[in-house]
């Protein structure tokens, strides 16, 4: 098997774990496997207060518990992942639609994500999305929350 069809493989079995909507005990710690000790998400479009990057899988997994606990019924209702000319970089269109859990907001957005992977693991994630969608349906104060408690969970200060 190719590189690139090893890649291919990490991608796609990745998001098949999010098919029946964000995991949630043991089958969540196993899902947080998929990122490798060094991995980066980034979202270079995010709104203050949320982070413009997430380094390192144990801060990946606290922004993930926040995010999945946020959204509990998120649902990815459209993915197309495109293959390119550099076998570890794969392009993806998506679209994930939840309800926030803290204030009953519908989230919804589209997202244009860059993602890569190396040894079977994920090392990054880039999305781009609309800022405005995720502030409409989080709010500025939820985000910031958020943040804060995966930061605290992280054992690291927030600056004021």
């Amino acid at each position: 098997m190719s590189t690139q069809a090893e890649n291919r493989k990490v991608v796609d079995h990745f998001w098949s774990d999010l098919d029946g909507g964000p995991p949630s005990g043991a089958k969540l710690e196993e899902w947080k496997d998929w990122f490798a000790e060094e991995a980066v998400w980034e979202m270079p479009f995010a709104p203050e207060p949320l982070a413009k990057a997430v380094p390192g899988r144990a801060l990946i997994g606290h922004f993930v518990d926040w995010f999945f606990g946020s959204v509990p019924d998120l649902v990815i209702d459209s993915l197309v992942v495109h293959d390119t000319t550099d076998p570890e970089l794969f392009v993806l269109e998506l679209h994930g639609r939840a309800t926030v859990a803290q204030n009953g907001n519908i989230y919804a957005n589209t997202y244009c994500t860059h993602m890569r992977a190396r040894d079977g693991k994920v090392t990054l994630i880039r999305e781009y999305f609309d800022p405005n969608v995720v502030v409409g349906a989080f709010g500025v104060e939820l985000i910031g929350e958020g943040m804060a408690t995966v930061m605290a969970a992280a054992g690291l200060e927030v600056s004021k």
